[in-house]
Parts: C-alpha cells; structure tokens; sequence
C-alpha cells in the first residue's frame, strides 16, 4: 500500500465573499460605537479618505422638510426589491457596486468629494440625518462580572492566608485564578453553575487540580467542608464580596450569607434558616414551631425578617446594561404616521474622498508605484463609503418593515408587540435571513416607549386553541405584561399559584398552559413561586 504524496486534479464549486463583500458584511454587523471607532480608524489608515471640514460644525440644522413621510406598506415593498445574491451573505451589498471602476470614473466623483449616484444607498426619507447620533440609554454601569473583578483586584490577602496557600501548593497568582473563574461561572442570578460537559471536557484537559476540584465542589460530588484550603477559601472570598449572597451554590445558601452580614438579624431566623429551611419554604410554620418550641409569633417574626433577603441578588446589578446604547434611528408620530428617522454623526456624514491626493491621477508624470498606491486606496475609500452608507440604508429599510408589521406597539405599547420571525422582515426587505440578523443585533432605535434593541421586536408567541381562532396567536410580550399585572394586584396573603395565573389568563380569553406561565414567570419575570410570595 502507498502512503506517499500524490500529485492530482479535482473539480468543485464554490464560491468565495470577495473583500468589498467581506467589508460590507463587517461593517453593516458593527454597532453605532465599534462604527465610530471604525471610521477613526479608516480615517488613519488611508490618506485617499477625509472628513469635509468645511462649514461652521456648530451651525444650525436647515429646517427639514415636514412632509408626511408614511410608513407604507405596500408601495415601500416595491421600492425595497433589488437583486438578490446567492450567497448567504449576498444580500449585504447589491454586487453592481462591487464592480471595478476605472480612473476617469473616480476623477468624476471627485468634485462632490463622494460618489453621490449611487441612489440605493441615499437615505430613503429624502433627506439629511438629524445631529441627534448619541442618544444613550442610561449611563453606564459596570456588569455583574465587572464589579466582582474590580473587588478581585483590590482584594488583599491576610500573610498567614497565602503561607497557608503556599503550603498548599497555591500561589497567589493562582489563588487569583480560582476566584476569577468563580466569577466566571456565576449565573445572572449571581449563583455557582458548574460548567457543561463541553467545559468540562477543557478543565480536565488542562490538568489544573484546583479548578477539578471546584467543579467538583459545584457538582456536590464533594462536601465543601472536605475540599481543599485553595478551594475553599476561593469560594470564601468569593462570598465576602458585594453584593452579599453571591457565590452561593443554591437559595438557602445565598440567605444564610445576607443574614450573617446584616449586625441585627435575628439569631433564631439565621437557625431556622439552617435547620429548617425545607418546611420554610414549603410554609410549614407549624412544623418549625412544634420542632424549636417557639411560638407562632416567632415564625412569623422570622418569615418577616426574610424581606431583608434578596432572592436574587446578581440582579441588583447583573441587569445593568454591559455598554452604552446608542440609538441609530428613531421613531416619530406625524400627522397619525410613523416615520422612522435614521441618525448619522457627523464624522460619518462627512465621509468624503480627498480631493488632492486623487487629483494626482491626472498628472501624466507620477510615477507606476504612486499611481498604483492612489488607485488602491482610493478604491479603498470608495467602497469603504459605500458600506457604511449601506449599513444605513439596510438598517433603515428592516426598521421601516418592524413599524409596518408592529404598529400597535407604537401607537399602544410594549404590551401589544405581536409575535414576529426575522424571515418575515426578510422576506419584506428582499434580504437574507443572515443579513436581518446582523442589522437587528445590537442595533437601536429610540421609541416613544424608550430605546429598544431592534432584535426585542422578533418575539415567540402561544398559539391559541379554541374555535374559530385557530391560527390565533398571542405574543409573548402581551403574556408577560398581564402575568406581571395579575401578581401585583393579587393578594399578598394569598398569592396566585401558576395555575392560578393560567385560569385567570384563560379567563382573560388567552389560553396558556401552566408550564408555559412557570416558564414566563421564573426565567422572564424573575417572580419567585406563590409560596415564596405569601406574607403572613
């Protein structure tokens, strides 16, 4: 038998994103700040690209024009269409911009200082974008991960702790490892998850005994109290930081740590935390009582010492949004309209190709290698303009399709946000499915109910089943808001069960299963369960 090289043809097919291509997919997936940050870099990079200048930069916006600009449905799906690619990706760019342009061509866009034929890539309200770019959300907020890092950092170990570490085989260093990797694998709850089999698969290829052991420790496999010192005080130190209750491996855990670090909790709430955690979930306060021979006003001293607990206690600062939302659009009523305004900073709208580098193509005396490094970037240039103005226009063009299909929720709210898939606005926009998803991906637009993810208006729905209403369907938006109404209204002694919500919400003329109502309630609304609800 010959193993050895072999020299031979083969035929196949395949089909390859060229680099304008690539660029265009780049540049359209990026968000409003990694495209500001994009431009500045472009701006460095190629001297055939420059910002106009010109003109006060602090003088008034023109007055626009305040013709009614509706959102129309059937003629906008005329003037969406455009040749569509093969590729997945092809519907990115339209591949007729993609063509190679000659030298006199470019010499006749120069005057402008950008190619301003290109009318696919014009703003579809006929008009120039508002100075209105940064419209953050909320100031920014560090994240779950962020603050525990931060208190990592400043965290100074006792000497004796890291002697006892060394003894151990454990440095500092890597003391900090385990601690961070701790953090790493915290739920949003701010709870202990051990890692998945895939993860799992790399912790034990990289042979750290330290990390087994933790996830071992977080399997429940072995005690805490029998691991080693490292592991054990990785957790500890861990659970020191704030907010208190985090790193905890389950709720009764998580209480226990709020309840040691609060000076005036009750003794006897922190023992029946410990010993009678079950039957104090479970409501059984008679059971407590009977067991530590204390008197029903006790229990109840001690189910009222709980509100001081927070049940989820990653959430007082998991939720914080991870970056600034910049709004790229936005939503305004006229005149019973909804017109959709797309935003452009002003170094983008200034985009413009550099006169007089480019006008040295006409010099007959510049040299092969100058004249090669002019037409390169200035190629450059050009299709770099063309893909952000295309990221624009895409963007504007799926948002247009979002207000046609989600009109009650800007005339009514979020409550009435019907369910909806990207292959619809796909099929609206005459894009691919792969181009949606990347427009509506960190992408936001400010509304007249605040600043939304454009990903937040594709939701899932329950179908209905009753007669005549077959092919009804509820969104999910609507389903949670009523469930968040129903529980705050409810009685406070007598708290609605999941089942309870179902018949309510089938009452209501919405049939949702009971599971389904769990489901919304436990990972949507963050709701703890009726029995965790009841107050005494």
């Amino acid at each position: 038998m010959d193993l050895g090289m072999q020299l031979g043809q083969a035929q196949r097919l395949e089909q390859t994103l060229s680099p304008q291509l690539l660029q265009s997919v780049t540049i359209l997936q990026k968000n409003a700040l990694e495209l500001e940050t994009a431009i500045k870099e472009e701006l460095e990079a190629n001297p055939l690209l420059e910002m106009d200048e010109g003109g006060d930069e602090f003088e008034d916006v023109p007055e626009r024009d305040e013709t009614e600009v509706e959102v129309r449905e059937s003629a906008d799906r005329e003037e969406m269409e455009f040749e569509r690619g093969t590729l997945e990706d092809s519907a990115d760019m339209d591949y007729d911009i993609l063509d190679n342009t000659s030298d006199a061509d470019w010499v006749k866009r120069l005057e402008d200082g950008a190619d301003n034929a290109d009318a696919p890539f014009k703003d579809l309200n006929g008009k120039d974008p508002d100075e209105d770019w940064d419209n953050p959300q909320k100031d920014r907020e560090a994240s779950l991960q962020d603050r525990l890092l931060n208190q990592l950092r400043e965290w100074n170990g006792t000497h004796q702790l890291l002697e006892q570490l060394s003894e151990n085989g454990c440095t500092e260093q890597h003391f900090r490892e385990l601690v961070q990797y701790l953090i790493d694998s915290l739920d949003e709850n701010g709870f202990l998850q051990s890692a998945d089999e895939i993860a799992m698969t790399k912790v034990l290829m990289d042979n750290d005994r330290f990390i087994v052991e933790l996830e071992r420790v977080l399997r429940n496999e072995i005690p805490l109290s029998l691991a080693s010192l490292p592991v054990a005080e990785a957790i500890h130190v861990l659970q020191s930081f704030k907010p208190r209750g985090i790193g905890a491996r389950n709720l009764q855990e998580s209480f226990l740590i709020q309840a040691m670090a609060i000076d005036d909790f009750p003794k006897f709430a922190i023992e029946v935390l410990r010993d009678h955690f079950d039957d104090l979930m479970a409501l059984r306060y008679a059971k407590i009582a009977k067991d530590t021979g204390a008197s029903t006003d006790d229990i109840q001293q001690v189910v009222a010492s709980l509100s001081k607990l927070a049940p989820h206690p990653g959430l007082q600062i998991s939720n914080a949004p991870s970056q600034v939302k910049v709004a790229d659009m936005r939503v305004v009523e006229k005149k019973g309209h909804f017109e959709v305004e797309c935003f452009k900073k002003q170094v983008q709208r200034r985009l413009r190709i550099n006169k007089t580098y480019a006008s040295l193509l006409d010099d007959k005396n510049l040299s092969k290698k100058d004249r090669e490094y002019i037409q390169t970037n200035l190629s450059k240039a050009n299709d770099f303009i063309k893909a952000v103005d295309n990221r624009f226009t895409t963007m504007e063009k799926v948002m247009r399709a979002i207000v046609a299909h989600q009109k009650d929720f800007f005339k009514k709210g979020p409550a009435y946000l019907k369910p909806m898939i990207l292959q619809e606005i796909a099929d609206e926009v005459g894009r691919d499915l792969s181009t949606v998803s990347r427009v509506t991906n960190g992408k936001f637009v400010e509304t007249p109910f605040g600043i939304y993810e454009l990903k937040r208006f594709f939701t899932s729905g329950v179908r209905q089943d009753k007669s005549g209403a077959a092919n009804e369907v509820v969104g999910s938006a609507q389903i949670l808001d009523t469930i968040k109404k129903l529980v705050e209204e409810e009685d406070k002694k007598k708290p609605l069960s999941d089942q309870a919500l179902a018949d309510a919400l089938e009452a209501m003329g919405i049939k949702v299963a009971r599971r389904t109502v769990a489901k919304y309630r436990e990972e949507e609304l963050k709701i703890l369960p009726a029995r965790l609800r009841k107050q005494v």
